[in-house]
């Protein structure tokens, strides 16, 4: 519900489930103090892209700060916002170079995409941004994880991590990944393993019927199926970070297919001794894995490569289960127990059985491109048999239904 009232200075703010659009003390210097934050997407630009309104005082800013000949493109889905805009800011919805669209507009998406080529960036009014959370999750989350990729981008030390893992990787002329995944290919079901705590759970299972999958497992999850005798067909890595080492540490000199993104953890790489195949080095013709920043997308496209019918998800949690995020040989695999701060666990999710489910928004972003990548391949049948989050476009149901209704018959 969206409240109007006075801030300190005497201007109107704007307050939205209780937090507010702008600043409750001084609306005007807070909107300096964004676009100070932005002023390479503004100055000397010949067209500008905002999403998010709120009451136009950021707007006025950039305005202020632009070239007389620049345009600046406004997006919000929240009409009630703009209707407040036009309100108390008028002005700018009278200058000719500002074209604010809201939700009215026909074509309102792919006038977005337009303009996000036409820019070549984006700058995100996040408290603007968060009125549309609940009514339009799906485009809510697509600019979410624009703004965390981006802010990931800027990260130097990261950035100089993986370009340093990727000199290294392509130093050794790994096979590419299109060997293996030819080698891959079978008319079985694919399960894609990860570390969630509900993988417990159905690993008697996975070994009783190991024969009927062909499975690829994320590095985090490997110890859990070694240590129940299930060798995977496939280990899939992508974090950069040294410790990713550590997820194959004890299983060195297995002859497990190691599949790995060309920036991936060098140590990690370096550490194994059984085959390895490289993926998405740039060179041409060459089989493009997905990555969107999570390696559950990697594996699961790597099964969809593979030419997959049918993917089962196991540990594919995405949520805390009785308190914990991972699988119980967590410890054993990094040497610290699966302890997460409460005040980290500040979202929450709907679960398979129904009943919320504590989880971050690191998680919520990590379900969003999985997601994503089930709506592009609809063809496939996907089918969760994870304990916590739903996971949109897949069927959910327990893997020993799974077991008793397929495999049994």
């Amino acid at each position: 519900m969206m409240n109007i009232e006075k801030s300190k200075s005497g201007l109107v703010t704007a307050k939205f489930n209780n937090k507010y659009i702008h600043s409750k003390y001084d609306p005007i210097k807070e909107s300096k103090q964004f676009i100070q934050q932005n002023m390479e997407l503004i100055k000397d630009k010949a067209n500008i892209l905002l999403y998010g309104i709120g009451l136009g005082y950021h707007i006025s800013e950039i305005i202020n700060n632009m070239n007389n000949e620049a345009t600046l493109y406004v997006f919000d889905l929240n009409d009630e916002l703009v209707e407040y805009a036009e309100e108390f800011n008028p002005k700018i919805f009278q200058c000719n170079n500002v074209k604010i669209v809201n939700s009215k507009f026909e074509d309102f998406y792919n006038y977005f995409s337009e303009a996000v080529d036409l820019t070549g960036d984006l700058i995100v009014h996040r408290a603007s941004l968060e009125t549309i959370k609940e009514k339009n999750e799906k485009f809510y989350n697509l600019i979410f994880d624009y703004c965390e990729v981006k802010k990931s981008m800027k990260d130097e030390s990261l950035n100089k991590l993986l370009d340093d893992n990727f000199k290294e990787n392509m130093n050794h002329n790994y096979p590419a990944i299109d060997e293996l995944i030819n080698e891959l290919k079978s008319n079985k079901t694919y399960i894609v393993t990860a570390a969630g705590p509900s993988l417990d759970l159905e690993l008697c299972l996975v070994k009783e019927h190991r024969e009927k999958f062909n499975i690829i497992s994320v590095g985090s999850s490997l110890k859990s199926l070694m240590s129940n005798g299930i060798k995977p067909d496939a280990i899939v890595i992508l974090d950069g970070k040294e410790v990713v080492r550590m997820q194959l540490a004890g299983y060195e000199n297995e002859d497990i297919p190691l599949c790995f993104s060309s920036s991936a953890s060098r140590w990690a790489v370096n550490s194994y001794n059984g085959p390895k195949f490289i993926f998405n080095t740039g060179k041409e013709n060459e089989i493009s894995i997905k990555t969107r920043g999570t390696v559950a997308v990697s594996a699961i496209d790597i099964a969809i490569k593979c030419n997959a019918k049918e993917i089962i998800f196991l540990g594919q949690d995405l949520a805390f289960i009785d308190g914990k995020s991972h699988t119980e040989t967590f410890e054993k695999v990094y040497g610290f127990k699966d302890n997460v701060k409460n005040d980290h666990k500040n979202k929450e999710v709907r679960g398979v059985n129904g009943s919320m489910l504590p989880t971050t928004q690191g998680y919520m972003m990590f379900k969003n491109k999985i997601e994503s990548l089930i709506f592009e391949n609809e063809e496939i049948k996907f089918i969760n048999c994870s304990m916590g989050a739903q996971i949109k476009g897949t069927i959910h149901m327990s893997f020993k239904d799974y077991i008793s209704k397929k495999v049994g018959d």
